[in-house]
C-alpha cells in the first residue's frame, strides 16, 4: 500500500485575492467576514487540488497565522481537515508541523519588509520590525518559513500572493515551487485585484501539480548555525530587547545573534516581538 502524503499549510491573510488593507481584515470591520470567507475557499481550493491528484492524501493540517489566527471559517472548510487556530504558540506560523509531513503550502503570504509596492509587505510584524537578515541575507516570513520546513526534511510545494511575494519565492527558491498571484500590486495599499474564483481556480490546478511532482520537490535548509540580524522599528523597541541573552546591540535599532538552528532563531524573534511588542502597546495605550 502506497504511503499517504501529509500536507501542512501555513494561512497568511494579506496575501488572499480581493485585499489591499489592514483596515479591511480588523475584526470590526464590516468587511472582515467576506474576507474570512473568501480566505477559507482559497484554503479549500488547495484542499481539492491536493485531493484531485490521484495520489493517496494522509493529513491536512491548516495553520491560521495571521495575527491571533482566528481567522478562517471552521464550518466551511472542506471536511476531514484539521485546523490550528488561536494563540499562544510554540512556532506562530508553521505550529503543528513536524517531520511526519511531505509538503508545505504557503496560502495568502505577503512580500518582505522594505519590498518596494510590495502588498502590505512586513515581516511578522510591521509596527516592530525594519527587517531581517539570516546569514547576511534579507529574509521574510516565506524565507524562514520555509526553513522551519526544511529543517524536518519538509519541501515547500506551493505559495500564494501577490506578484511581488512571487517574484521573491522564485528569486529564492527557483521555479519548482509552484506559484499562484492572487493580486498586482501597484503601492503598499494598492493592487489590481485578480477575480477570487479565477485565483481559486488557479491554486486548486497549481496544488494538484505540486502533489504530482511532490518527489522533485527538495526542502529548503539554512546554514547552520545561523547569523542573524534583527532591526526594529525604532529605538524603543530596541531599548526594550536590549537585555535579552546573546543579543549584540549593533545600533539604537539594531542587534545580532547567532543561533543553533532555524527553530532556535524562530524562538529568539518571537520573543523579541513579544518583549518589543508589550513596550509598544505601554507607550500607546491611552
Amino acid at each position: 500500500m502506497a504511503k499517504k502524503i501529509n500536507i501542512f499549510i501555513s494561512f497568511d491573510l494579506e496575501g488572499i485575492s480581493g485585499v489591499t488593507s489592514w483596515k479591511e481584515m480588523k475584526k470590526d470591520s464590516t468587511e472582515f467576514l467576506r474576507i474570512r470567507r473568501i480566505a477559507t475557499q482559497e484554503i479549500n481550493s488547495a484542499i481539492r487540488g491536493v485531493r484531485k491528484s490521484g495520489l493517496p492524501i494522509g493529513e491536512i493540517l491548516i495553520c491560521d497565522s495571521h495575527a491571533t489566527g482566528e481567522n478562517l471559517l471552521i464550518e466551511e472548510l472542506e471536511p476531514g481537515v484539521k485546523i490550528i487556530k488561536g494563540t499562544q504558540r510554540n512556532y506562530y506560523m508553521m505550529e503543528g508541523l513536524n517531520e511526519s509531513f511531505d509538503v508545505v503550502f504557503f496560502i495568502g503570504y505577503h512580500a518582505m519588509a522594505g519590498t518596494e509596492a510590495g502588498m502590505m509587505d512586513h515581516s511578522y510584524s510591521s509596527s516592530l520590525i525594519y527587517n531581517i537578515k539570516i546569514n547576511g541575507e534579507y529574509v521574510g516570513e516565506s524565507e524562514i518559513n520555509a526553513g522551519i520546513a526544511g529543517h524536518y526534511g519538509v519541501p515547500l510545494g506551493l505559495v500564494s500572493g501577490d506578484d511581488k511575494l512571487i517574484a521573491e519565492v522564485k528569486k529564492f527558491f527557483g521555479t519548482h515551487v509552484e506559484t499562484v498571484i492572487t493580486k498586482y500590486s501597484i503601492s503598499r495599499f494598492c493592487a489590481k485585484c485578480r477575480h477570487p474564483i479565477d485565483v481559486q481556480k488557479e491554486i486548486e490546478l497549481r496544488a494538484e501539480w505540486a502533489i504530482k511532482k511532490i518527489k522533485k520537490l527538495k526542502p529548503f535548509r539554512f546554514k547552520y548555525p545561523i547569523n542573524a540580524e534583527v532591526e526594529m522599528i525604532n529605538s524603543l523597541m530596541g531599548d526594550a530587547i536590549k537585555n535579552l541573552p546573546g543579543l549584540k546591540r549593533f545600533s539604537a535599532r539594531k542587534f545580532v545573534f547567532k543561533s543553533k538552528d532555524i527553530l532556535e532563531f524562530y524562538r529568539q524573534l518571537m520573543l523579541i516581538c513579544d518583549l518589543a511588542g508589550y513596550a509598544n502597546y505601554l507607550q500607546t495605550a491611552g
